[in-house]
């Protein structure tokens, strides 16, 4: 799995945690998934100051923009599938 990319819109450089990374093999999020949430059509969701969520297709990548130790790279921490939620009828 890739886990540095460089000049995503928005962002800048990125980088993935080992963390994330397990977390994105365990839910099965394929790599070209991954790209298309970084470089396409995506919907940010800021989470706080310096913390933001990039989604796209039941996937949410959550990102630091500026982590401490700030290495010159904001970092995702973690990433997994979101389900819809479930409508009641009256």
């Amino acid at each position: 799995m890739r886990h540095v990319y460089e000049n995503v819109p928005g962002i800048g450089d990125l980088v993935i945690s080992r963390h994330a990374q397990i977390e994105l093999a365990t839910d099965n999020i394929k790599q070209e998934d991954i790209d298309r949430i970084l470089f396409e059509e995506y919907e940010d969701v800021p989470d706080g100051i310096g913390v933001m969520w990039r989604q796209r297709c039941g996937v949410r990548l959550v990102i630091v923009l500026k982590p401490q130790p700030f290495r010159g790279a904001a970092l995702v921490v973690t990433g997994y599938r979101i389900q819809g939620q479930k409508r009641v009828r009256a």
